[in-house]
């Protein structure tokens, strides 16, 4: 099989090695499409986090947002899931630590996550294993580029939730990427009062292209005026404007990573305003609840699509993903067969 290595910073190779042979609990998946995001622009681009504090290192095979089709089960495994498509989330726990056995896997100490933490290889291969107990199936309403982008965006789901937000709540979403279109479409779904702020205008183009208020940043109106802001973006700006848009009594999610400490973040605002400051990591637990507001139509997944390369314009797709003025923010590979024309991903490719 074919697998996606990054040798070095701007250095891809797509290798050939042994396809895995699934485990106890595990199954063999075919896949389909490999999203790409600014985690693995990071590791591109070498300004990751991950690659300065030595938690990830060169070579490794990249990729954490993934769709499939399984083709093999392992030994314990029922044969309920072959010929189903499937995505899933990629943390893998020691199963041994406290969080672990109170199912919080997210915060287990000595977790990894495929592609990005540890040494586990990524979904940029053709074939991978995956432990069925991660596993989500897609439903036939959902594209293969929908199925795809649910790692993500799961995230985006856990930042409302976290939140708790209401209809009778103002959000703002600073950021108008894949975790803020995301995020800003299901609070809307909730029936919260919505805007998106991004500086960027093909951003709130799209924005607006899913029905969501957008504007450039924020005016004086908006200052201490949401009882609930998600930072969506990582940018360090957005980081601190953030302080300033929430209301007393307010919350914040930081559902953005930021790559560097934050110069100037006012925690003495979210403390004499009384405000309560979320960090949110990863979407466990609610990728469910995300496929049914994406089956409902609450939540367009499809639209966040830039283009789908096929594997052998590698470099092509890293360039577009380094394009910050592309005006759409996801990027997708694809490492299987094409889809039938009737499926959406292929009309993106074709349409793109």
């Amino acid at each position: 099989m074919k697998a996606i290595q990054l040798i070095a910073p701007r250095t891809l190779s797509v290798t050939d090695t042994a396809p895995p042979e699934p485990g106890p609990g595990e199954v063999l998946v075919r896949v389909g499409l490999l999203g790409l995001c600014g985690t693995d622009l990071g590791f591109f681009d070498g300004s990751s986090n991950y690659v300065r504090d030595g938690l990830k290192s060169y070579p490794f095979v990249l990729g954490h947002e993934w769709i499939g089709t399984v083709v093999e089960t392992g030994p314990e495994t029922g044969p309920e899931l072959l010929g189903r498509r499937v995505s899933g989330h990629n943390f893998r726990g020691c199963g041994k630590c406290a969080h672990c056995r109170a199912g919080r896997v997210r915060s287990c100490p000595d977790r990894s996550e495929i592609g990005v933490l540890g040494p586990r290889p990524g979904a940029g291969a053709q074939l991978i294993t995956v432990p069925v107990d991660t596993l989500t199936r897609i439903p036939d309403a959902l594209s293969d580029a929908a199925g795809a982008l649910l790692e993500p965006t799961a995230a985006a789901v856990h930042a409302v939730d976290r939140l708790a937000v209401t209809a009778s709540d103002r959000v703002a979403v600073l950021g108008a990427g894949t975790l803020g279109l995301a995020a800003a479409q299901t609070a809307r779904a909730i029936g919260a009062d919505t805007v998106v702020l991004d500086p960027h205008p093909a951003a709130r183009e799209l924005a607006a292209e899913l029905g969501l208020r957008a504007q450039a940043g924020p005016g004086a109106a908006d200052e201490e005026a949401y009882d609930a802001v998600i930072e969506a973006s990582g940018n360090e700006a957005a980081v601190r404007s953030a302080v300033r848009l929430v209301a007393a009594g307010g919350r914040i999610a930081q559902l953005g990573t930021p790559h560097h400490a934050v110069d100037g973040f006012d925690a003495a605002g979210l403390v004499i305003r009384d405000v309560t400051l979320h960090g949110v990591l990863s979407g466990i637990g609610y990728w469910d609840r995300l496929v049914g507001l994406v089956e409902s139509g609450a939540v367009n997944l499809d639209a966040l699509v830039d283009r789908v390369f096929p594997l052998d314009e590698l470099d092509a797709a890293f360039a577009r993903l380094t394009d910050g003025n592309r005006s759409r923010p996801k990027v997708l590979v694809r490492l299987g067969p094409p889809p039938g024309a009737s499926d959406p991903a292929f009309a993106v490719s074709e349409t793109a």
